[in-house]
């Protein structure tokens, strides 16, 4: 992946909390019409000292005013279905309803489109003779489409975060195709099942054992990157108590788990215990004597080492730590940490029980403001105002310059979730925005091929400026867009009646906005 370059741009400063007053910057000559405008919107924004953070709430906290803020951290984007949705649930029924994914009738449309991308659904043996940009560009449009479209939105949500936690570089070799593979037998199975169910399934995917380079380890050469990542990423932790002699112990016990090469008929491609590469010693894993055994049973070995690590207590630790920050803040409090560790104890890892906790209403009410990512950004933006997207191939490319297209991430660890990183790289955001709404399905005005917008229908009724920013509050905002943003969208439409260059453009600030960053 090529070094990201930071613009040095306005950090993006969430318009509830306190902070520095930075003047932002804009280089994209016509940004959305109108580069004081969006200058002015960002420049209040980072002014406005009455933003100040939010009181602390009380545990018997009324959870249908906390229903935007679910909907936001649940979903890729708040629509005004699923906040019709969430109001007729009530803040329990609506995360019962979206934990329970597999009840959840799918998308018509998704389930079309995805039909066609013939790769989803096929075996290694037959991705293989393809061509590896057909098969990373299918699952990258599928990927896309199904955080847009689906009516699964939480499921989509923990497909991100869990291919984030089991990262694997698609362009690394033979990942081009396995990775469609993962996608569709480890991520996505598993994603709101259970840990030692995923972590089982990962340990056995052949992208992540050619990723990581166990495909060739053999008894008296382990090669040591998964069994590495595999304690410091996958289950413990950096911090998690495990020592280099750990690591190549693991290293052994795993040493045979591979994959079927090629012209090996069905099997190409999938997952091989191959007894004759395994070291039959003892071996010593975190305290734990695993016995010397016949290299036809060394399987047991990797086994053994899966469940050592599934019932630490570093593990429940380190996973309950990481899915807080997922959903609530780069800092979640060591109380919500615990409590949701303690679930994983108490059930062997179920992911959905794990998430009741992490998204109770009283820890939610209290969860401060979290900065999208790019492809979380661009999601809800086309989400906001029910773009209609055709393909998939130019948002793709956007993703690129805006340094998050899935999968794509060279190294284990995955994409960042933090603020620091994203936080200086705002100009690629605007010019999403910008783009979008310049957008008729080609890009000849500088919009986004094969995404449109109807700004009519979206403000359909409304006519006057005033009328026109109340429905970008109401619609993409949930009336919670702070007065001060609403209003400069609203002089932006002036004067009456809106033009509509002008109510495009409104739109495109709409989404460039402070507050359409955060969630």
């Amino acid at each position: 992946m090529a070094e990201r370059t930071v613009v040095a741009e306005a950090p993006a400063t969430p318009p509830h909390e306190p902070h520095v007053p930075h003047e932002p910057r804009l280089t994209r000559r016509g940004l959305i019409g109108s580069a004081a405008a969006l200058a002015g919107l960002w420049s209040m924004a980072t002014q406005e000292s009455a933003h100040a953070a939010p009181p602390a709430v009380a545990a018997d906290v009324d959870p249908g005013a906390l229903l935007p803020k679910l909907v936001r951290r649940i979903t890729l984007g708040l629509t005004p279905a699923e906040l019709t949705l969430a109001q007729n649930l009530g803040y329990d029924g609506y995360l019962e309803y979206h934990l329970n994914h597999a009840a959840i009738p799918e998308d018509a449309n998704l389930t079309t489109r995805l039909s066609a991308l013939t790769t989803l659904n096929m075996i290694p043996l037959d991705l293989f003779p393809l061509q590896a940009g057909q098969v990373i560009g299918e699952l990258s449009e599928a990927q896309l489409l199904r955080a847009i479209l689906s009516k699964r939105q939480l499921f989509e949500r923990m497909v991100e975060f869990w291919t984030d936690h089991f990262n694997i570089d698609i362009t690394k070799g033979d990942d081009r195709y396995l990775k469609t593979y993962d996608d569709r037998t480890v991520i996505r199975p598993f994603a709101l099942d259970t840990f030692p169910n995923l972590l089982n399934a990962s340990a056995r995917s052949t992208a992540m054992l050619y990723y990581l380079d166990n495909t060739g380890s053999i008894a008296g050469n382990a090669n040591e990157n998964y069994a590495r990542e595999l304690l410091e990423l996958h289950t413990l932790g950096a911090d998690g108590g495990y020592t280099q002699t750990d690591v190549e112990q693991v290293a052994r016990c795993l040493t045979g788990w591979t994959m079927w090469g090629r012209g090996q008929g069905t099997n190409t491609g999938t997952f091989r215990y191959d007894s004759t590469r395994h070291d039959t010693g003892q071996k010593v894993v975190l305290g734990h004597v695993i016995p010397a055994r016949s290299a036809a049973a060394g399987i047991q070995d990797g086994v053994d080492v899966l469940n050592i690590l599934i019932d630490h207590p570093n593990t429940a630790r380190y996973l309950a730590t990481k899915m807080c920050k997922w959903f609530l803040s780069e800092n979640p409090p060591t109380s919500v940490i615990n409590a949701v560790a303690g679930v994983y104890t108490a059930t062997r890892g179920d992911i959905k029980a794990m998430l009741r906790e992490v998204l109770k209403a009283n820890v939610v009410a209290e969860a401060p403001l979290k900065y999208k990512r790019p492809f979380h950004m661009f999601v809800s933006g086309l989400r906001a105002v029910n773009a209609q997207v055709a393909t998939t191939s130019a948002i793709r490319t956007q993703l690129t310059g805006a340094g998050h297209q899935q999968f794509y991430w060279p190294t284990p660890d995955g994409y960042p979730d933090k603020v620091d990183f994203w936080g200086g790289f705002i100009l690629p955001r605007w010019n999403f925005a910008a783009s979008m709404m310049n957008s008729a399905g080609s890009q000849t005005n500088g919009g986004i091929n094969g995404v449109t917008v109807d700004h009519a229908a979206f403000f359909a009724g409304a006519t006057t400026a005033d009328a026109m920013a109340d429905r970008i509050n109401t619609t993409i905002f949930a009336g919670e867009l702070p007065t001060a943003e609403r209003n400069r969208l609203r002089d932006y439409l002036l004067p009456n009646a809106p033009t509509t260059l002008r109510q495009r453009e409104a739109l495109g600030l709409a989404l460039s906005t402070p507050s359409f960053q955060w969630y």
